[in-house]
């Protein structure tokens, strides 16, 4: 319980002891280690050229365009009445 006219804090529990999350997220960010993205020597593998690169992605980017424009002119195909 509070006295009157305190207000609780957000960082303890009613009973006075710490909030479990707090601690949590303490030691969380404590024991987080950097992250190495570049693996240097052998783990790391030899990208592509940036020519390659770009013909293969403009050539996926361009089924991808095709492949849309064929479900849309499938889905907004009309009927053709016959005519007598």
């Amino acid at each position: 319980m509070t006295a009157p006219g305190r207000r609780s804090s957000p960082w303890r529990r009613p009973d006075g002891a710490p909030a479990t999350w707090l601690v949590a997220a303490l030691a969380t960010v404590l024991s987080a280690a950097p992250a190495w993205a570049d693996h240097p020597g052998g783990l790391r593998s030899e990208g592509w050229s940036p020519l390659t690169a770009a013909l293969v992605f403009g050539g996926l980017a361009l089924i991808a365009g095709a492949i849309v424009v064929v479900v849309v002119a499938i889905l907004t195909r009309r009927e053709d009445a016959p005519s007598e």
